[in-house]
């Protein structure tokens, strides 16, 4: 199979309003760890230290994706930082559904001083974006996708306000604790890495 089904509609029959917030420096490095022990499925984007994609990672049937945003970081100047951003902003997610909001990813890339050491600025960044939209009530579904156990705070605050969180991870790099304080979770690894 590929991609996960993210199947869930409003009880008054609307779609529910999803955002999406990757956290691509986690996503990334904990890829590339496991690239260590298994190879890339042939549809895998991956620029190394900077991002990974594959547009049928999720499958939003039963949701209108109101904005899909990439988080990461970069070593370079300011041409660099805007090459990797039009770069993330190419790729696309692929929808289950006829709607008019596009298919492409909002970048947010940042630089920093040197490859591999994780800052906290994503992370900042994202809680300080999903928290809010939460507030503003500007969405029904969180699809959060990290393994960093930093989110717990951010992922209790989301179902305090009456939202839904979903989680998606690789299995390299979760935190375990995330798990028993979402609604859902989705491994990644299925969709990443060739079967042996």
């Amino acid at each position: 199979m590929i991609g996960n089904s993210l199947v869930s509609t409003r009880s008054n029959g609307n779609l529910r309003r999803l955002m999406v917030f990757i956290d691509g420096e986690n996503m990334v490095f904990n890829f590339q760890a496991t690239l260590k022990e298994k190879s890339k499925n042939r549809s895998v984007i991956h620029k190394k230290d900077v991002y990974v994609w594959h547009p049928h990672t999720f499958n939003f049937k039963g949701y209108d994706v109101i904005r899909f945003n990439y988080y990461t970081f970069c070593v370079g100047d300011d041409k660099i930082l805007e090459e990797n951003k039009t770069e993330i902003k190419s790729l696309s997610f692929t929808k289950d559904i006829i709607s008019v909001l596009p298919t492409s990813i909002r970048p947010s890339v940042f630089k920093k001083n040197k490859q591999g050491k994780k800052t906290k600025g994503v992370d900042i960044q994202m809680a300080v974006d999903i928290l809010s939209n939460v507030y503003n009530d500007n969405l029904d579904t969180v699809l959060l996708v990290t393994g960093d156990g930093d989110f717990l705070p951010i992922i209790n605050e989301i179902i305090r306000n009456g939202k839904q969180v979903i989680l998606a991870s690789f299995k390299s790099g979760l935190n375990k604790d995330l798990l028993n304080h979402i609604d859902d979770y989705f491994e990644l690894d299925q969709i990443y890495f060739e079967s042996i």
